[in-house]
């Protein structure tokens, strides 16, 4: 293994400036620090360069500047192919440097990673997150991290500009991501019976947002349902916040996760199925809320 050389960590990279990303980044940029980003879609990667952040033409170019590299792609295959082949970020980086993972993904995926990255001598924190789109643009997202202690020191002051509530799980690759997927159990759970809730009292002849109103003052109400009751109520559906397709990953990782484990997990696996069937019924790219067209549809209101 390569000895580390004294990091400072004021160079960071960011790569995948979407929905989360972008303000994420931002934040960064604002507190000060040195920040080089890199997506597919130009548009993000243009207005945070005239924040003040620098574009990457490739993602080797990200990892040659960066001290800590920040990931919020998409997927497991995303990640891996911008930290190795083909786009070879890490390859680029020094040791000692560190890669932050902040995207819900499989806790395999992330243990295989930093099993590679500690052979190259970067250090990895497995960092997802939750909040949404609000909490990234206010910096005041939950922040559940897994990594040695040392690690995780070094990258706090980062992680307190994007973070309110950042919590040290557990010292190991995967930890963060386990504490993450019991979170996303949660909201896909809430998610689906929001728009069931709501799909049965207009059945019943009640207005939904009238029901969204009480609800949300009541005990039955959820940060899910308080955040995507109104688009339900009102099906703004697109742009979308965060793709029904994202949720659908998620709980395929809790399945996986319990599968592994041989332990049951009766309520995930049936709302599993429901954004399976979702996706399968186009609403895959549309807002997560979406999945009440599905719900909809299954009651007999119309095509969903």
């Amino acid at each position: 293994m390569a000895e580390k050389p004294e990091i400072n960590l004021s160079k960071i990279g960011f790569v995948g400036v979407g929905v989360m990303g972008r303000p994420m980044a931002a934040n960064l940029v604002k507190a000060g620090y040195a920040c080089t980003v890199f997506d597919i879609n130009s548009v993000p990667v243009k207005y945070l360069v005239e924040q003040g952040a620098k574009s990457a033409a490739t993602l080797e170019d990200v990892g040659r500047n960066s001290d800590i590299l920040i990931t919020m792609v998409v997927n497991d295959a995303q990640f891996i192919a911008t930290l190795f082949e083909p786009g070879n970020a890490a390859a680029a980086m020094a040791p000692g440097s560190v890669v932050i993972g902040m995207s819900t993904m499989s806790r395999n995926t992330v243990q295989e990673v930093a099993t590679r990255l500690k052979e190259m001598g970067i250090d990895y924190l497995d960092a997802p997150v939750s909040g949404g789109e609000v909490g990234a643009l206010a910096g005041e997202l939950s922040i559940m991290a897994g990594g040695p202690d040392e690690v995780m020191e070094k990258c706090r002051p980062v992680l307190e500009v994007m973070g309110k509530n950042i919590y040290h799980v557990g010292t190991a690759a995967g930890d963060g991501q386990a504490v993450k997927i019991i979170n996303q159990l949660m909201v896909c759970v809430h998610n689906a019976v929001a728009a069931e809730a709501l799909t049965l009292g207009t059945k019943l002849g009640l207005d939904k947002q009238m029901l969204l109103d009480i609800i949300s003052t009541s005990a039955g109400n959820s940060w899910i349902f308080s955040n995507r009751g109104p688009r339900m109520v009102k099906e703004e559906f697109t742009p979308p916040k965060s793709a029904l397709n994202i949720l659908a990953k998620d709980i395929g990782f809790v399945i996986d996760a319990a599968n592994r484990l041989n332990h049951p997990l009766v309520i995930g696996s049936a709302v599993h199925q429901l954004y399976k069937m979702a996706a399968a019924d186009g609403l895959g790219l549309l807002d997560d809320s979406s999945i009440i067209k599905l719900i909809e549809k299954q009651a007999g209101m119309g095509d969903g």
